[in-house]
This record gives C-alpha cells, sequence and structure tokens, in this order.
C-alpha cells in the first residue's frame, strides 16, 4: 500500500485485506482500548473530515470500441449509456447467477472507462473478464489491464471533505454532482477526482500515480487534521458502511442473490449479461431465501458476526436458524452495536423481534429487525 510507512509512523496496526495490509485504527497517546480509535475516527467523517487508503481497491482499465458493450454483458445493469464525466454503482454475477462482486466504474472517454473492484476479488474479476472476453466475444474490439499498483487513491469524506479539498487543488472544485469524474491537478500532478462515498457523507476519491501517492497521505492527512479530522482506518470504515447498509464481501460471500441483497431491480430487463439466465431459476428468488436485512439489539449488549437468528422462544436447533449476522460494528451515532445479515423472508419482517444467538462466546440477546440502511436513508448526505 502506497501510505505503509505512513500508517507505521502514526502506529497503527496493519491487518490483511485481500493480499493487502491495510491501517486497522490509528491510536492516540491515552487511548488504552482499539475502540476508542476507532470511535473517534467515525467522529472525523461524521463530523468533520477523514483521509483513508482505497489504494488496494482493484482497478482495471478497459478501453476499445466495443468496451461499454463488454461492461453491458458483465454487469447486470447498463453501462453503454453511461455519460463522459460519471460513475455508477454496478453489480456482477458469476455464470450460475450468484452474485461475484460489485463496485464503481468511471467512463473516462469515448471508449475509455475504469472499473473498481473489491479489494479481496481483484485477480478474481480480472480472470473473470478474460475469461468472458475469450468465450463470449473475442473479436470485439476491445482490451484491459489491471492498473491497480499503478494509481494511488485516497478517500476524502465528511462535511468538510470540500473545503479540504478546494483549499488544496490548483483550482477549487466546481459544479462537480454526485458520483462524478473529473481531471484535477495538484501542484501541476495531474489526478483523477471522484465523487463517492462508502461512509454516507459527503465523499470524494483522489487519485495520483503512486509514486506520490505516500507524499499525498501525509499532506491530506495533515490538512485534515488542522480541520479537526484526520486520518481512519478498516475499523471505522466498516462501522461508517454498516450504518448506511454498504455491502462488503462479508455479505456477498458467493452464496447470494442479488434478490437476496434486494438490488434485483439492478439485473437490467433491457439486455442480457451473464448470469442472468441462471438468476432466474427456481428457487434463486422468493420468500423461501434468506435476505439481507439490518439487526438491532435492544439494550447495549455487545452482538457478533456469525451469530445465528431464532424466532424467539424456539428450539436452538439447526433447523430453526432463520439466519445469520455478517458485518458487526459498534456505532456510536446510535450508542449500541448494529448488524447486517440475512434472514429468511428477512424485508417482510422488518419491526419483528429475534433472537440472536452465538453460542461460542455465549450471547444471547433480543433483537429488532430493520432495514440495512440505518443513517441517512434517502442519502441526502451523500449528494449534499
Amino acid at each position: 500500500m502506497t501510505s505503509d510507512q505512513a500508517s507505521r509512523d502514526r502506529a497503527a496496526p496493519m491487518i490483511e485485506a485481500g493480499l493487502w495490509y491495510r491501517p486497522s485504527y490509528f491510536p492516540k497517546p491515552g487511548e488504552a482500548i482499539w475502540r476508542e480509535s476507532c470511535d473517534r475516527e467515525i467522529a472525523y467523517v461524521r463530523e468533520a473530515v477523514g483521509v483513508a487508503d482505497v489504494s488496494t481497491l482493484g482497478k482495471i482499465d478497459i478501453q476499445g470500441r466495443d468496451a461499454g458493450r463488454f461492461l453491458d454483458l458483465v454487469y447486470t445493469n447498463m453501462f453503454s449509456t453511461l455519460p463522459i464525466g460519471r460513475v455508477r454503482y454496478g453489480l456482477m454475477l458469476r455464470e450460475d447467477g450468484f452474485v461475484l462482486d460489485d463496485g464503481t466504474t468511471a467512463r473516462l472517454g469515448e471508449n475509455h472507462y475504469l472499473m473498481t473492484t473489491t479489494t479481496a476479488v481483484a485477480g478474481l474479476v480480472m480472470r473473470h473478464l478474460d475469461f468472458v472476453h475469450q468465450t463470449h466475444c473475442a473479436n470485439w474490439d476491445l482490451r484491459f489491464i489491471s492498473v491497480t499498483e499503478s494509481w494511488a487513491q485516497f478517500a476524502v469524506a465528511g462535511p468538510m471533505a470540500r473545503a479540504l479539498l478546494n483549499g488544496y487543488l490548483d483550482q477549487p472544485i466546481g459544479d462537480f454532482p454526485f458520483m462524478a469524474v473529473g481531471e484535477v491537478a495538484i501542484g501541476s500532478v495531474q489526478a483523477r477526482l471522484f465523487r463517492i462515498s462508502f461512509s454516507g457523507e459527503e465523499g470524494y476519491e483522489i487519485a495520483v500515480p503512486t509514486r506520490f501517492g505516500e507524499a499525498l497521505f501525509r499532506d491530506l492527512v495533515a490538512r485534515a487534521e488542522t480541520m479537526g479530522g484526520g486520518p481512519y482506518g478498516m475499523e471505522a470504515l466498516n462501522v461508517l458502511r454498516i450504518e448506511k447498509g454498504f455491502i462488503t464481501h462479508a455479505e456477498i460471500h458467493g452464496r447470494v442473490t442479488a434478490f437476496d441483497i434486494g438490488m434485483e431491480k439492478m439485473v437490467s430487463a433491457k439486455k442480457d449479461c451473464i448470469g442472468k439466465l441462471a438468476a432466474s431459476r427456481p428457487g434463486m428468488i422468493g420468500p423461501d431465501r434468506e435476505q439481507l436485512v439490518g439487526i438491532r439489539p435492544l439494550g447495549a449488549e455487545p452482538i457478533t458476526s456469525g451469530a445465528h437468528l431464532f424466532i424467539p422462544g424456539a428450539e436452538l436447533s439447526r433447523v430453526n436458524s432463520q439466519g445469520y449476522t455478517t458485518s458487526v460494528g459498534f456505532s456510536p451515532m446510535f450508542g449500541r452495536y448494529l448488524a447486517l445479515g440475512f434472514l429468511l423472508n428477512g424485508r417482510a419482517r422488518i419491526g419483528e423481534k429475534i433472537r440472536l444467538v452465538d453460542r461460542l462466546r455465549n450471547i444471547d440477546v433480543l433483537a429488532e429487525v430493520c432495514d440495512p440502511v440505518f443513517h441517512d436513508k434517502q442519502g441526502e448526505k451523500l449528494r449534499a
């Protein structure tokens, strides 16, 4: 990672993320446990401005006259109609109809796109694209290459994110709407700016050639600190995205469909795509499937990922399990733990009480089934 040394200089514990190491949190003197650091970093993003290194996300440069056509084939939704200078969120299926990955793709030019993948499956997605190209459209005017290690990229998020960037870029940000991409400059160094967010706050990601990455990270963090913010790590990022209901591969773990995660409408009716027919097989949709929901304990008790969900009063047996939790974090905003998970016919059961049990850790609590978006359901902060 481009900011490894800068993160270690701040005593950040490094944790594995795919083939990379990323900072877990950035401790300060006097903080006895990691939660204190995590809560502070969350506050940076919610109340001021935070900076995170997202360079490990997979980046695939796709070019050619058939590039948009190819993206239409590998994504469930349409990308050939994406205007130049805009970004779109996409969902990708395997050939068996289950979700492979999600991410954003930006259109940089008429025949030029940049795809972003999840860190852990960047290689798998690249292999999938190569397979689809060779087996379905080998004669198309198309070329793509991984540029993950060529670009350092940093998230700048929070209500003061635009102010930080306006005081830093050679030219202030003008009319730059949500899900836009454009060329910017920092001291004559050409960079790309994306208006995207994985935190639920107004957010940007700025990308520069890798050789400038460490210097840019150190400078962004120093400027954020003068504004009451600072760097944030993976622990804070996880809580922020759980509060917003954003998924990672903890949720799209290889056994879920677009229907399960509530994204069946992203499967376009206007075109075909890899996995579309398989996704329409009997049993791939309907109330008998476990669906993504939010889980909020009724009290302040800790909960865990991997816990099973039961109807209150039911016998704790394998056949009675109604689902499971996938991601958990303590939310300072809500003053309790929050979770994402999958529950049998979950979207029809919002508001119900559910029993959350982790026998390994002796956790047995009563919780409420919620909409998976806990924070800013209408996305007003994203588009501020």
